[in-house]
């Protein structure tokens, strides 16, 4: 058990809820926790970003972190609802309201959520179980410690005797927060660790789940946005006579875009009593652009830059470990090779859509959003309105992968809704969704390695090159453009005894963001595919070798001062060999079958995670993937289906992208206008998985993106094991076929 003292700074008192019982703030760092009763008749509180226990015993557990498919309104009630020793089935779960918590407790991104929320969490029902059982034992006539909690209960372990939680409600709401708390020891959980299906699949499967594009507001009228295809472009003019012919269009409006962070284009909105109206008269517009001067760049001439650059000294010296210009040398002791990858669209399911309501000076905004403290402060800057007099409804998303970590939806509606006067739902359609998106940088690399005389790795070399995404939300003067993350930095975790990082930034007239898993899938697949060709070159097993230069290597840390992550290479090594062992890559394999392994570290969410695919060659670069086994060590499990469903949704989205995702540009224009350009994995391309997990009492650690990095280098690695090594992402664009 852990004891956790719980200071009275940590504690607020409130009266101004209806209704009685018991009630205990929680959720995050920082966040107060209490206890509060009124003279009201004893029944239930009704506040807003709380745990709540009424009077039959049902709890309400707010959930601040965004859903949108990777179950955290499951995760994380788990977590209190073990601590505490609850009844799941008695459990209920509701958006935490936006603006009941401090600035940024909303946010979700970067496999954050169980990871910074677990021990605040677990004190929230630790600290109301302790207060139902002083309040038992209150009735008993006896002790707290001749009491315990069971399923909802709380029962005398002298008699037998038990009580219900909803039964002592009333009584603990008048009892003080205890000032220290015991943990449960790990071997003692109940809930975390077993499989809990989410707590709205019924609902998603029916048909009944509510996401953001589902919601409707009294008055709400319709938009549908006309924007211009290269970036930075602006408005001249704009002839909307046929287009107010349409019956059911009530207004076209027009607006200016924004700089740095959001990039919002000039507009043209046609607002409507329904989408459809709007979308048809969006048709009928004559606008007129001044596209700018950088109307001509293609994707082609940009990664012909980018390897040409690579050649030359990075802008930014990320790493350095030894000296690696002091080891001579040769074609023979040294290898060298570069690697691409495209920009990526996020292609959530459900597209962007979001609503606002404007009116004297106060707005009121409907939608699913990553960042909700970001967007408000956003839109007071760029919309003229005061803080506290904008209100935030959340909304589930039907898929996010970072795409919601951008706002410009928001902004545009807000703008729309100021010009109009009214209540407006802004949608895109699926052209809109994917052309119009902030996409995941294209980016290069070039490595090279050497060893000595006895095939001993003696330096690493590593020059990123992309599309920084921090030039794109800072502006080109900022000091943090480089991406490295994900072993091309500091977090490096081969044991190299001189090493070199650095980046590059290449600028590129296109809208870029966050994409699940972001850099660390991009400096994932070169290092983990290079690392393999050295092994190749020695002549050595790619598996025994990575394993040479993991195994027995201690913990370390990747910087100096508070903040500092700590690296782990023996769990990286340790996830690796599950994988392998899990494909059979040490037994005797079919003709025509080769197994292909990649490691990582996804240090920032302390998880590792490995992958071994299985393939067979069909033809010269023609395969099948037999099998794709995922590994994973992230700590204490809290539900492993969640975890499950996350590492195979991983891979979907990882084998996309390996197999044929891809945003082009020509002419400063993107290229692809839906699915049928940028294609989505289907059904019948998914092959078999299985997933496996470290058993650890390790904190836990973030799941939601750590399944994706080494899935593109396994596939490749395995394709070179069939002497078809890939260089550049999606593969098919070096002709290679897939059934």
């Amino acid at each position: 058990m852990q004891k956790i003292k719980i200071s009275r700074k940590e504690f607020i008192t409130s009266t101004s809820f209806a209704g009685s019982g018991l009630m205990l703030g929680f959720l995050l760092p920082g966040i107060k926790a209490f206890a509060q009763t009124t003279n009201e008749p004893c029944e239930f509180f009704k506040p807003n970003a709380f745990l709540k226990i009424d009077t039959k015993g049902s709890i309400t557990i707010y959930v601040a972190r965004q859903e949108m498919g990777q179950g955290v309104n499951t995760s994380l009630p788990m977590i209190v609802a073990d601590e505490m020793d609850a009844d799941w089935r008695k459990v209920k779960t509701e958006i935490a309201p936006f603006g009941s918590l401090p600035e940024g407790s909303h946010d979700t991104g970067g496999s954050q959520s169980v990871l910074t929320d677990f021990t605040s969490l677990r004190k929230a029902g630790a600290v109301a179980k302790t207060m139902l059982i002083a309040a038992a034992a209150k009735l008993w006539n006896t002790t707290p410690d001749k009491c315990a909690a069971d399923a909802g209960e709380v029962v005398n372990t002298v008699n037998m005797q038990r009580i219900a939680y909803g039964d002592l409600v009333c009584e603990a709401a008048k009892l003080e927060v205890p000032k220290e708390v015991t943990l449960k020891s790990p071997k003692d959980f109940k809930l975390i660790g077993k499989e809990q299906r989410k707590n709205n699949l019924k609902d998603i499967l029916t048909g009944k789940t509510k996401y953001g594009i589902d919601l409707k507001i009294p008055g709400m009228l319709y938009a549908s946005v006309e924007r211009c295809l290269v970036p930075g472009g602006t408005l001249v003019s704009v002839d909307d006579s046929e287009a107010m012919k349409l019956p059911g269009v009530v207004k076209v409006v027009t607006y200016k875009g924004t700089g740095a962070p959001m990039h919002v284009r000039d507009g043209v909105a046609v607002v409507a009593k329904n989408i459809w109206t709007a979308m048809k008269a969006r048709k009928l517009l004559k606008i007129k652009w001044d596209e700018g001067t950088k109307n001509k760049q293609n994707t082609t001439a940009l990664f012909q830059q980018m390897v040409a650059r690579s050649q030359q000294k990075p802008t930014i010296e990320k790493f350095k470990k030894g000296d690696i210009s002091k080891f001579a040398t040769t074609p023979s002791n040294s290898i060298a090779a570069v690697y691409k990858a495209p920009f990526l669209a996020h292609a959530t399911m459900e597209p962007i859509n979001f609503i606002a309501s404007v009116k004297d000076g106060v707005c009121e905004v409907w939608g699913g959003l990553q960042l909700p403290d970001w967007t408000v402060n956003e839109l007071v800057k760029q919309c003229g309105l005061k803080k506290e007099n904008i209100k935030v409804n959340l909304a589930l998303m039907g898929g996010g992968f970072g795409r919601r970590l951008h706002f410009e939806f928001a902004i545009e509606a807000v703008k729309i809704s100021q010009l109009v006067n009214a209540p407006v739902k802004l949608i895109n359609n699926r052209t809109d969704d994917i052309r119009f998106d902030n996409f995941r940088p294209a980016n290069v690399h070039r490595l090279q390695a050497s060893w000595d005389a006895k095939g001993t790795l003696q330096t690493w070399y590593h020059h990123v090159l992309s599309t920084s995404i921090a030039v794109m939300t800072d502006g080109p003067d900022t000091k943090n453009m480089a991406e490295n993350l994900g072993g091309a930095d500091s977090d490096f975790y081969y044991d190299v005894p001189n090493v070199t990082t650095g980046y590059s930034h290449v600028d590129f007239n296109i809208n870029r963001g966050w994409l699940r898993s972001v850099e660390i899938c991009m400096n994932s697949f070169p290092i983990e595919c290079f690392i393999d060709e050295v092994a190749r070159k020695l002549k050595k097993d790619p598996l025994a070798y990575r394993l040479s230069l993991l195994d027995g290597r201690p913990m370390f840390m990747t910087d100096e001062g508070p903040g500092a992550m700590k690296q782990y290479p023996q769990r990286i090594a340790n996830v690796l060999k599950l994988a392998a062992e899990k494909i059979g890559y040490s037994k005797p394999r079919k003709k025509n079958h080769f197994i292909g392994v990649a490691t990582h570290s996804f240090i920032f969410a302390k998880s590792y995670a490995a992958h071994a695919i299985e393939i067979e060659m069909l033809g010269p670069k023609k395969f099948r993937i037999v099998k794709v086994v995922g590994a994973i060590d992230c700590g204490i499990v809290v539900n492993p289906d969640g975890l499950r469903n996350q590492m195979e949704g991983g891979i979907a989205f990882a084998l996309q992208q390996a197999l044929k995702g891809e945003i082009t540009v020509v002419n400063s224009r993107v290229v692809q206008d839906g699915f049928n350009g940028f294609e989505l994995l289907r059904y019948s391309e998914m092959p078999p998985v299985e997933i496996y997990t470290i058993e650890s009492e390790e904190e836990p650690g973030g799941v939601g993106e750590v399944g994706l990095p080494t899935v593109a280098p396994a596939l490749c690695n395995a394709l070179a094991a069939a002497g078809a090594r890939s260089r550049t992402l999606p593969i098919r664009n070096e002709g290679f076929e897939w059934v």
